[in-house]
């Protein structure tokens, strides 16, 4: 994992027998009520951006045959300036010399303080070395892609133009196809690959859809630049809906995220029922990491979950099991928009934590 956040080494027994000191040559601190802090704030992560900015990328790096991070300890003295810097985690000769200039260049700190006193601290700073060329998987950017005019637009842009293969009404295949591909840091896309067949020729027109989407908004990287990043969309098909009879009262594409009654797991209507119900369902598998993730699916008109989305990634392992969790779950009672039911996107937090 490339962005990394900047740590400290706590040593509470130094800290409780600490007596201020007016200069920087007194007892160094891991740990301390108020770490050392750019003047605008920010906190840590801030400070590693700030140091970033700072690199000079070596020729190895942006020619792409080194790609990894350095860690710097640092002292940050009482007058908020670094001192005694040095590579406790190596990459390379260039990028560790390249990462200490960085660390040694930045702007003067507030100093940490204990007792409400000006202290010395030591940090460990990560610095990072990727290539130009590095793409990004979802969990290392600091915002991510995002298609023009957000989500609902995407949703409708793959209902508006995707074609239902005749496969699908002759084999009567309901499903979806996972494409993951590439976004540049122009927001064009990039490489695509399908990852989660469904059948021939609904590979190929979700493989169609996917590269002709327009250009998104970029994801940006550690340095807030903008940087290429690896996404998935999961392409549903169906049989179309046989011809004749009275029309549906609102139209396929019309998904909504919010109607006077919204949709319920039956016999269950406590406010936490739908994220209960969905970590019961989930099946880890052997790679599953902790952490916290946001779902999105759509309850169809007939109670049904479809088109499941990661919008707040854990991991690739993590976040496949939680989409097929979301399948998993229970007819709903739907939501409705005037007295009819309607298809409403729902948002559901996830917790992971596997002991």
């Amino acid at each position: 994992m490339f962005l990394l956040p900047l740590t400290v080494l706590f040593n509470f027994a130094t800290a409780q027998s600490y007596t201020p000191y007016p200069a920087d040559t007194t007892q160094v601190f891991s740990y301390v009520e108020q770490m050392p802090a750019l003047p605008t704030g920010g906190g840590n992560q801030a400070l590693v951006k700030a140091i970033q900015k700072l690199v000079k990328m070596p020729a190895e790096v942006l020619e792409g045959r080194t790609e990894g991070h350095v860690v710097v300890r640092v002292v940050v003295g009482v007058s908020g300036v670094p001192r005694q810097a040095a590579v406790v985690k190596s990459l390379s000769p260039a990028c560790d010399g390249a990462a200490l200039d960085a660390v040694r260049r930045m702007p003067r700190l507030v100093p940490g303080r204990y007792a409400g006193q000006p202290v010395p601290v030591l940090l460990s700073v990560p610095v990072v070395f990727l290539s130009p060329r590095h793409v990004y998987a979802a969990a290392e950017v600091t915002r991510p892609a995002q298609f023009p005019g957000g989500e609902a637009a995407l949703e409708q842009y793959l209902q508006k133009n995707r074609a239902t293969p005749a496969e699908v009404k002759l084999r009567d295949l309901k499903g979806h196809v996972a494409v993951r591909f590439v976004i540049k840091s122009d927001g064009r896309i990039g490489a695509s690959e399908v990852v989660t067949p469904l059948c021939p020729s609904c590979d190929e027109e979700a493989l169609r859809l996917v590269r002709s989407l327009p250009r998104w908004q970029p994801a940006l990287g550690y340095d807030d630049q903008p940087v290429a990043v690896y996404q998935t969309l999961n392409i549903y098909f169906q049989p179309p809906a046989p011809q004749g009879g009275t029309a549906p009262p609102v139209p396929e594409h019309q998904v909504y995220t919010r109607v006077a009654q919204m949709p319920t797991l039956p016999g269950r209507n406590d406010p936490a029922a739908i994220q209960t119900a969905l970590q019961e369902s989930i099946i880890y598998p052997e790679r599953a990491t902790n952490g916290n993730g946001q779902v999105s699916f759509v309850v169809e008109p007939d109670g049904r979950v479809t088109r499941p989305i990661m919008l707040k990634s854990i991991s690739r392992p993590t976040d496949e099991a939680v989409l097929a969790a979301a399948l998993r779950l229970p007819r709903f009672e739907p939501g409705r928009h005037n007295g009819q039911p309607v298809a409403v996107r729902l948002v559901v937090p996830v917790v992971v934590e596997i002991r």
